[in-house]
């Protein structure tokens, strides 16, 4: 027996907002400031980490031990100064907009810190006093940890099998299959579907994300 959906929790970072590359010239920028050229792969080994698993990862990676308190400000203040100018991904805001008028309970979980994720929602112009949103500071543990997905459900009051889970990112996946949730993988590029754990349900554009939310786009958007 299939159990209606009641709740769509939304990744923010890639999947509503066109903000990943945001947050890799917040990361070039501050190792540039250390004398440090990140590479060509930086974004495929930061991409879906926490801002905390980041500066873990560059530590170990380029053997520098930057304090943390001072990396973090000056990746935030880098991020801030250009949010105002952030765009959705195209096609989400319309798949979002039809979820509420279908009636569905949103949350947005995001594995980045209360600033960085309160200054998008500004961006997007989706501040709500009623929407219920997940950051880094919300919980003890990020994705890939179920963590976030779950605090998500709870606030909600559904359950794990009532919500649906829409990610771009293979360790955001992780995260809403570990939470016992079902997940629609929404990659921005084609060439990273076979990334996604095999549970994951992939959908290609805003028309397929709709329909496997079961929810109609308006011709509006």
């Amino acid at each position: 027996m299939t159990v209606p959906v009641k709740a769509v929790l939304w990744d923010m970072d890639g999947t509503l907002a066109d903000s990943e590359a945001l947050h890799l010239r917040t990361l070039v920028a501050v190792l540039t400031h250390h004398g440090i050229e990140g590479g060509d792969d930086l974004h495929a080994s930061i991409f879906g980490k926490t801002g905390r698993e980041v500066h873990t990862y560059c530590c170990e990676r380029f053997g520098i031990d930057f304090d943390y308190g001072q990396w973090s400000m000056f990746r935030a203040r880098h991020y801030l100064s250009e949010a105002p100018q952030m765009q959705p991904r195209p096609g989400a805001l319309g798949v979002y907009q039809a979820v509420r008028t279908a009636g569905i309970r949103q949350a947005i979980v995001s594995n980045s810190s209360r600033m960085l994720l309160e200054a998008g929602l500004r961006a997007l112009d989706l501040q709500d006093p009623q929407l219920i949103s997940i950051s880094a500071n919300d919980v003890r543990a990020g994705k890939p940890d179920p963590e976030p997905y779950q605090r998500a459900a709870w606030l909600l009051r559904v359950t794990p099998e009532e919500a649906i889970v829409v990610e771009d990112s293979p360790t955001g996946a992780r995260a809403g299959i570990a939470a016992g949730m079902r997940v629609l993988a929404w990659p921005e590029h084609e060439s990273a579907t076979a990334t996604f754990p095999r549970a994951a349900q992939i959908v290609r554009s805003e028309h397929e994300l709709a329909a496997a939310l079961g929810v109609e786009l308006s011709t509006s958007f």
